[in-house]
């Protein structure tokens, strides 16, 4: 039934450029599918913090009837569509979601954007991001959220908006792939010999303890062996 939905909806997910003249932004409307069984799942530790990832490879792009090149200036409202409800976990520290468009050509570069994702089931909004948020990256362009205590908990959705303007790019790209993923970050779990440290300290006299909390520069990190 879901594949079939995407068939018929060809006309649908259509992007309509909005341009009165040939050097004004074009706004584009996209409608993308994600089936959930084909989600990937991850983890790994960067510092002191522990990360458990999702990714998941949407469709879409392929039904437009030409392709979409973007430039600087150029507004992107996706509608994104899941096969079924799924579940984002809740974080200990912080929960970072994005959207990710790429292509096999992309210019050199800061690649900046700007605008809000929200999260909604059954068509009604149980999570949004901040609208000024702006993500900041190279390579893709990226709209990131990110998701500090107490919204950094479980959320049910089947569905999400991810609606932004690029403010930087150096030059036309075609969009070609577009995925999404989330983070979710906690404290890695220190090894016995750290532990047995931590024990050794904990005896210390007159020591005292200070709880202190450092972000990374970075609200998505990159596994590193």
């Amino acid at each position: 039934m879901f594949h079939s939905r995407i068939l018929k909806s060809t006309l649908v997910a259509a992007a309509f450029a909005l341009t009165a003249g040939a050097t004004q932004a074009a706004t584009y409307n996209l409608t993308l599918y994600g089936d959930l069984s084909q989600s990937s799942y991850g983890a790994f530790d960067s510092g002191e913090f522990h990360f458990d990832t999702w990714s998941l490879n949407l469709t879409g792009l392929e039904l437009l009837d030409e392709p979409i090149t973007v430039l600087q200036g150029d507004t992107i409202n996706a509608t994104v569509l899941f096969d079924g409800p799924f579940t984002m976990p809740a974080s200990e520290i912080l929960t970072s979601f994005a959207v990710f468009f790429g292509s096999s050509s992309f210019p050199a570069g800061d690649v900046k954007v700007k605008g809000p994702t929200t999260f909604l089931f059954e068509g009604n909004p149980v999570l949004a991001s901040d609208p000024d948020a702006g993500t900041d990256t190279a390579g893709q362009i990226i709209n990131g959220a990110v998701f500090f205590p107490p919204d950094n908990g479980e959320v049910i959705y089947d569905s999400f908006t991810s609606n932004f303007t690029i403010t930087e790019l150096h030059g036309p790209v075609t969009l070609e792939y577009v995925s999404a993923g989330y983070q979710l970050r906690s404290l890695a779990v220190p090894e016995p010999a750290t532990w047995g440290m931590l024990i050794l300290g904990f005896g210390g006299v007159g020591a005292t303890m200070r709880s202190r909390r450092r972000l990374c520069a970075g609200v998505w990190a990159t596994g590193r062996t």
